[in-house]
């Protein structure tokens, strides 16, 4: 009965016409004065302005979020210690992983609502477009304080624009490869509350041309050009954002739908013609922050207050494949459901010290039907009390300290069982310390020491697909980091500089991976243990406002360190050992005369290394060169008119061994504001 009360109390609240309101409790203060819809400002330090101090992060906004053709995928491999997967075009299954963990040991958040489903406990970014997203706060190695799992991979924070003033917009948008976009949102705002209905839809062919070297990667004589097949789509994205704040209480809602239809081309060398995928997403939240004491300190901030978030997720995957081009079976549908509470008392002790007591409560739902097959049922209760402590005790100095248990049960009913099984108990501690030191007041010193526990998900339990099979035997995975990291900000004449330096070791033990198990079908198994070290190095400087240059490095070692490992071969597969990007903007300043506003040239180029593809290191992928070109122009704070050249160089690249990426790609977007 629980959950579709929550359900309807997300949607009815998410509502323009139900929104009399304000910022969320976890949007940064400096959000309050941003416009719902903003011609982009120039680009600042990405390494200020997080909801956590301790841990390394970087933010990305403004231009950074603003090319047409953009995705989150792709913003987010521009982050030192960040990798990127993907596996085809602009609407195949993308996913990042943070200083060698797992896309699934990551959280992803959006306004506060973790999208690591309970199918795979990873995220496709392809379906997170970024053109209602404020900023993206990445943390590495750690999550912030305010996240509700200590993910070994960090963490990613999307937050969505939050509507400040009245305002329209409508945009058009096209690209290579058939793509076609259009877009609109209205806000309606004043200073105590606002609300914002926004949709987007976007459709592509995906057609690009890639070279087919027949599975023979030695012999160029069976090379040729092909271009992809089957592998066109059609999404649909609708945004509700409310907000209200009446005195010192704060409430945020919003409900965001996602569906997609496309074609799954499948392996590039075999190539599915007739299968068809459509997904549909669901995510809702209320965030309140309610004070519980009339008295507040010196510095205005409340003695007492609550923080509650309710959250829903819900997803639908189905594949259609009347060939059996793909797999075993016609038709396989997965559907997935979250539900989650959570509940947290903040005490200021003193105007130094905070202590933050509480907990969540979630349930969490699998389905999954095979055609022909099996039928699987799961269901998972989660009980996780938490304990935070910030304390301040200087403008210099910040510690922070989380800790949390988990307890929870899980049953599965299959077609051929006769009941459910029940398991209940309470993992080992999780938690983490963090310090930051400020040693002058242009330099800071962050170091943190963290552990984690990752439990396995529904569907890695109990099966994903006829594919994709269950390992009821799994055990959770756990594992420490510790880094450190050295940040500068400083402003002398007409430049403005920054930097971030940092090194880190995480140790991981039974970590989850995949094998095949028979013809065409793979299991998850624990692996064992693995170790990766690693160093970061971002830093950038801006001349009189109008000349950006930046550039970014990571090094790592991953390697596997099982005592159990059959090969020699210790290398963690898909982990390239050094990333760099570097980064050149120009922005003009306003020119009354042509009623401009802004004019900005950047371009970008981006460096990988070569990786392991197997855990045998017999198969490799090449190293990779990327060089992306932007320009935008902005008139009279009404029309907005940018395009965006992706691999300018026209590289041939591989993610994932069999599964193409697509060339040199063009896209353009006119925007207009009201």
């Amino acid at each position: 009965m629980a959950r579709p009360v929550v359900l309807l109390a997300l949607l009815l609240a998410s509502s323009p016409a139900a929104a009399d309101d304000a910022q969320s409790a976890s949007e940064p203060a400096e959000a309050a004065t941003e416009e719902v819809i903003e011609v982009v400002a120039v680009s600042e330090n990405p390494a200020a302005e997080r909801l956590d101090p301790t841990p390394s992060a970087y933010v990305l906004r403004g231009e950074e979020l603003a090319a047409p053709g953009l995705d989150a995928a792709s913003a987010l491999a521009r982050v030192p210690g960040v990798q990127l997967t993907r596996s085809g075009g602009s609407a195949d299954l993308a996913t990042v992983s943070v200083r060698g963990a797992t896309a699934a040991q990551t959280p992803i958040y959006l306004a506060g609502v973790r999208l690591n489903d309970d199918v795979n406990g990873s995220v496709d970014l392809s379906t997170l477009p970024l053109w209602l997203l404020h900023r993206i706060e990445v943390y590495r190695g750690n999550a912030p304080v305010d996240a509700d799992l200590l993910g070994i991979g960090g963490a990613v924070l999307l937050q969505p624009q939050i509507p400040q003033r009245t305002r329209a917009i409508g945009a058009l948008g096209v690209g290579s490869f058939g793509e076609r976009e259009a877009r609109a949102a209205l806000a309606l705002a004043d200073e105590r509350a606002g609300a914002l209905i926004a949709v987007r839809h976007r459709s592509a062919r995906g057609d690009f041309a890639y070279l087919d070297d027949a599975g023979t990667r030695f012999d160029d004589s069976d090379d040729q050009q092909r271009t992809r097949l089957n592998a066109g789509h059609a999404e649909l994205d609708v945004w509700t954002i409310g907000r209200l704040q009446r005195e010192r209480t704060r409430l945020m809602t919003f409900v965001n739908v996602f569906e997609r239809s496309a074609g799954a081309p499948g392996l590039s060398l075999l190539g599915a013609r007739h299968s068809r995928s459509e997904q549909q997403r669901v995510i809702a939240g209320v965030d309140a922050d309610v004070p519980c004491a009339a008295d507040v300190d010196p510095m205005g901030r409340d003695i007492c207050r609550v923080s509650i978030d309710l959250g829903a997720l819900l997803s639908r995957y189905r594949l259609d494949d009347p060939r059996r081009e793909l797999g075993v079976a016609t038709a396989t549908q997965t559907a997935g459901e979250r539900y989650t509470q959570r509940l947290r008392l903040h005490a200021r002790a003193t105007d130094w010290l905070e202590a933050s007591i509480g907990g969540s409560l979630s349930q969490q739902l699998l389905r999954l039907d095979i055609e022909g097959s099996a039928t699987q049922r799961a269901r998972r209760h989660l009980m996780r009390p938490e304990l935070s402590l910030v304390a301040e005790p200087s403008d210099a100095l910040a510690v922070v300290g989380v800790g949390a248990f988990e307890c929870l049960s899980t049953a599965a009913r299959g077609a051929a069982d006769d009941g459910a099984r029940e398991t209940c108990g309470v993992l080992a501690p999780m938690g983490r310390l963090g310090l930051r030191w400020r040693l002058f007041d242009m330099l800071a010193l962050t170091s943190n020491v963290g552990r984690y526990v990752r439990v396995p998900t529904l569907g890695e339990l109990y099966g994903q697909s006829a594919v994709v099979r269950g390992n009821e035997r799994l055990s959770e995975e756990g594992g420490y980091s510790v880094d450190v990291g050295l940040a500068f900000q400083g402003q002398f004449g007409v430049v403005d500089s920054w930097a971030q330096a940092g090194a880190f070791v995480r140790f991981a033990d039974s970590l989850i991976g995949f094998r095949r198990s028979s013809l065409g079908v793979i299991r998850p198994y624990n692996i064992g243990r693995a170790r990766v070290l690693g160093a970061e190095l971002a830093a950038g400087v801006r001349l009189w406002r109008v000349v950006e240059v930046g550039a970014t490095m990571t090094a790592m070692d991953p390697r596997d360190t099982s005592d159990e490992r059959t090969v020699s071969n210790d290398l963690l597969p898909y982990h390239a050992r050094l990333m760099a990007s570097g980064r050149v903007a120009v922005s003009s300043p306003p020119w009354s005369a042509l009623a401009l506003d802004r004019a900005h040239i950047a371009a970008r180029l981006s460096y990988r290394s070569s990786r392991v593809a197997d855990p045998a290191g017999l198969i490799a992928l090449a190293e990779q060169r990327q060089l992306d070109v932007e320009a935008s122009l902005a008139f009279a704070e009404r029309v907005r008119v940018s395009g965006r050249m992706a691999n300018a160089l026209d590289e041939s690249n591989f993610d994932l061994v069999g599964y193409p990426l697509a060339g040199r790609s063009l896209h353009a977007l006119l925007e207009s504001y009201w």
